[in-house]
């Protein structure tokens, strides 16, 4: 819809890159004000929040280059260039949780109460980065002509009639967010929070990729991705709930 906010001498204003830069900085403050209200340091908890950005987008980046090989392979240099793009939520996931590990031991914070603060944190993000998506023109939906249908482009600036994909999926992280936060005031066990976020946002994504655009091969790719992340997820939530998360 307006991929490039504005042009001042020379200098381009994406406005992906601005919602990203604001969905980071949403991650961050409600992560943190709710880690603070569990009795975690709050600077020690956004210190790890921020460095754990780095294995989060690494793994983003790779995931997506692993379903992608085919457009890399060739040349590898491409990985690395941001004006390639694109990023894989799910990878974002597993490399978030495998990097926090270290940072969390070295800051001497709690695994389980961090994360149950940060996954709602970035709920809360993954809300803001889908309105750059929708700015974009990234993540479009199927062409449509259902009375649900709003006039959209793609990628390529073509626009039709298309599932408001951007729009649901923000909608779906922002559901999972309010109803989290309504479970937590009831005291889950530590870490249960988290696990049920790890089922949730995929589950829903297993649906919600139908409305994408993308193709078959894509579409089945995240969706069995998502469905190994809700049951290892399942399968933690269990282990949690079991041993109370303490």
């Amino acid at each position: 819809m307006r991929p490039i906010l504005f042009v001042w001498h020379g200098f381009v204003l994406h406005s992906y890159h601005v919602m990203i830069y604001a969905a980071l900085l949403v991650t961050v403050f409600l992560a943190v004000h709710l880690a603070q209200a569990d009795g975690l340091d709050p600077d020690r908890t956004a210190l790890a929040i921020v460095l754990s950005f780095v294995p989060a987008f690494v793994g983003a980046r790779l995931f997506y280059v692993a379903r992608h090989w085919e457009h890399f392979r060739r040349d590898p240099a491409r990985i690395l260039r941001r004006s390639e793009g694109g990023l894989a939520l799910h990878g974002g996931f597993f490399g978030i949780v495998a990097g926090s590990i270290p940072l969390l031991w070295a800051l001497d914070l709690p695994f389980a109460p961090f994360m149950d603060a940060l996954v709602l944190g970035m709920l809360g993000g993954i809300a803001v980065a889908k309105a750059g998506c929708l700015l974009n023109g990234c993540c479009y939906g199927l062409p449509t002509d259902h009375w649900c249908g709003v006039n959209l482009p793609d990628h390529c600036g073509v626009w039709r009639r298309r599932f408001p994909s951007q729009l649901v999926e923000m909608a779906w992280a922002a559901f999972v967010l309010l109803l989290m936060l309504a479970w937590r005031s009831a005291s889950p066990p530590s870490g249960a929070v988290a696990c049920a976020v790890f089922v949730l946002q995929p589950a829903g994504r297993i649906f919600l990729q139908k409305l994408r655009d993308e193709g078959d091969d894509e579409n089945a790719a995240v969706q069995k991705t998502s469905a190994v992340l809700v049951t290892a997820a399942l399968l933690a939530g269990l282990c949690v709930w079991l041993w109370g998360g303490k």
